[in-house]
């Protein structure tokens, strides 16, 4: 998981960065596929704000706010809310049924010519081959489409081999 922190205001020392990097560690417990992790951290007179960005696979993204007058308090609450969403989601995850085909089964194809559905791929934001396996699956889809990032963001195509094994087209 990648982590970036912002700080919006000044700060003398690293310690607040190392809290919020050892809370945000621990978030895989709840869920253990986040992509990344934006961490905003602003202080506007008396009121210390922590809003956490999560983003996860199949392009879904988690937000928690929380406003107190501590940052060591803020961080906290806002972890906690975005804990409850990633569990939240975990649930959602088991208890939707999975397709990886739209169902043709009872339609009569005739023998005399294939035929041919056009699928439309999603393309994905830029991502290593790593977080595509990640994508493909949580998705259950029997291929994803994405830019590499590895290869100067050019198109992609990652499938399943079998086995284990995935195989890769890097459209040039």
């Amino acid at each position: 998981m990648q982590i970036r922190i912002q700080e919006r205001y000044v700060s003398g020392s690293g310690a607040i960065r190392e809290y919020v990097q050892k809370k945000a560690e621990h978030l895989n417990r709840y869920f253990d596929k986040i992509i990344s992790l934006d961490v905003i951290l602003s202080v506007e007179k008396e009121r210390h704000r922590a809003e956490l960005i999560g983003h996860l696979v199949n392009r879904k993204v988690v937000k928690a706010v929380a406003e107190t007058g501590d940052m060591y308090a803020s961080i906290d609450q806002a972890m906690d809310k975005l804990q409850r969403q990633l569990v939240r989601y975990k649930e959602m995850l088991k208890e939707e049924p999975r397709r990886d085909h739209p169902d043709f089964a009872g339609e009569e194809v005739p023998s005399t010519a294939p035929q041919i559905v056009r699928m439309e791929p999603e393309l994905k934001k830029p991502m290593t081959p790593e977080e595509a396996v990640m994508e493909l699956e949580s998705s259950g889809k029997s291929f994803v489409v994405f830019y590499n990032r590895e290869e100067g963001d050019t198109p992609a195509v990652l499938f399943h081999l079998g086995s284990g094994r995935y195989g890769m087209i890097v459209i040039d």
